[in-house]
């Protein structure tokens, strides 16, 4: 993680402030973190997939994982979502969503994911931060992290 945080550093380091006018690229980074909670929340993944870039990152507390392709991350996917809804799963929402637009392409995301159990009491809530790139095919997520609420990134 101490890795990530570095080049996350780096990154705001070098990106300077917003460029101006492109609160639409944020509104859009936004939108399409909302439709990727959306495709959790149906259990779909093939769907959750379909949101990165290839190849993309994954990092957790066991560290680094770079899955090559959307195959690779619809099949982890597929064999996650089985443990998620025995625990009683149901759907997820964004609490809180920060983005800073690094460049015309290129933007960070962080806020806070709520797992909502079937009778609607709250699974988990938990920190996420994602690196996304702009394609021809709309934003792709390369890098996702999780971690506390507590460490959720805030954009001035």
């Amino acid at each position: 993680m101490r890795n990530v945080s570095l080049a996350l550093v780096v990154l705001f380091a070098i990106s300077g402030r917003p460029f101006a006018g492109e609160s639409g690229g944020e509104d859009e980074v936004t939108g399409t973190l909302q439709a990727y909670e959306s495709a959790w929340s149906r259990h779909d993944a093939d769907a959750i997939a379909s949101f990165y870039y290839e190849p993309a990152m994954r990092v957790g507390r066991g560290g680094p994982v770079v899955r090559p392709t959307r195959a690779d991350q619809a099949a982890f996917f597929s064999g996650f979502m089985p443990g998620l809804a025995r625990q009683g799963y149901a759907n997820s929402a964004l609490e809180e969503t920060n983005v800073r637009l690094l460049d015309e392409r290129t933007a960070v995301a962080s806020g806070i994911t709520v797992r909502y159990k079937t009778d609607g009491t709250v699974l988990d809530r938990l920190g996420v931060t994602y690196c996304l790139y702009k394609t021809n095919d709309g934003w792709k997520i390369f890098m996702s992290a999780t971690h506390a609420p507590d460490a959720v990134l805030h954009f001035r």
